[in-house]
């Protein structure tokens, strides 16, 4: 009886063992884990200088996104990702994708100021504008920053600043953009001269803004012309050979007060400057 008993127990461990051996295998089977991109970078949920309010879910649950490295681990095949305010909860964007092994495509989101939708961008739509030519640059620019500029028409001038050998800091003058539109969709590309000493790769532009109609410039704090930081084309990637740039000014909250900054009723401001395309 004992030896039956026994015989019973391996035969039933050999059967859990074996089960188990086959769940495992069907485990290493699975559908291998691949990357899809999400480009937040230009979501004001995710870029607004108080936190990170976007994070995403994938068929109905929360996954994990890094909103920097911007890819997302799912399997292949179809799969419906949303993309939530995590203060509210409320979805602002979902898309249904056949997520594919390989597939390099990237899917950029857009959404200029925390009051802004969400939507997702072609991101190769400026692709077909054609090259500014030799020591000029191309350039249009959307304004969302009507609550800080006042100007029912705003005119930007454009500056190039750099160091020169001595590390002097040199800032030159090279255009006025015109009548700037109120969105992306809106206006048109502008030339200017680059500005770009012969042989420099390390410089960057400033804007300045100006009521088109009394050319008045838009005054800090301290009562003086502001000026804000806009771009470094030598810190885009990939390289923008064509030099052509579409550019989005949006509220950026100041971590501080200082005569530099701009001041809407109780808060400090800056213009924050976003190159959206760059060829």
């Amino acid at each position: 009886m004992y030896k039956i008993k026994q015989l019973s127990y391996w035969i039933l461990l050999l059967t859990v063992m074996l089960g188990s051996c086959q769940k495992a295998e069907q485990v290493e089977t699975f559908k291998d884990f691949v990357e899809v991109s999400f480009d937040a970078t230009k979501v004001a949920l995710a870029n607004n200088g108080q936190g990170i309010f976007i994070a995403a879910k994938y068929n109905g649950y929360p996954i994990e996104w890094d909103v920097f490295l911007k890819k997302i681990k799912v399997v292949e095949g179809e799969g419906k990702f949303e993309f939530y305010d995590i203060r509210t909860g409320k979805t602002v964007l979902e898309k249904t994708i056949d997520v594919k092994a390989g597939s390099e495509e990237t899917h950029t989101l857009f959404q200029p100021t925390l009051e802004s939708p969400v939507t997702f961008i072609d991101s190769k739509s400026q692709e077909k504008e054609e090259a500014a030519p030799e020591g000029h640059i191309k350039l249009k620019i959307a304004n969302y920053v009507q609550y800080l500029i006042p100007f029912s028409k705003v005119d930007v001038k454009m500056y190039i600043t750099y160091f020169d050998e001595d590390w002097n800091e040199v800032r030159e003058e090279i255009g006025m953009i015109y009548d700037i539109a109120n969105d992306v969709n809106g206006g048109e590309y502008q030339l200017l001269p680059d500005g770009v000493p012969e042989g420099l790769t390390d410089y960057s532009y400033l804007f300045e803004f100006f009521d088109h109609e009394t050319g008045q410039p838009l005054l800090n704090y301290g009562g003086t012309t502001y000026s804000t930081y806009a771009f470094a084309p030598a810190g885009i990637d990939p390289l923008p050979v064509k030099k052509v740039f579409t550019v989005y000014l949006a509220p950026m909250k100041a971590w501080g007060e200082t005569p530099f900054f701009l001041k809407k009723d109780e808060d400090f401001w800056e213009v924050s400057c976003n190159v959206l395309f760059a060829n």
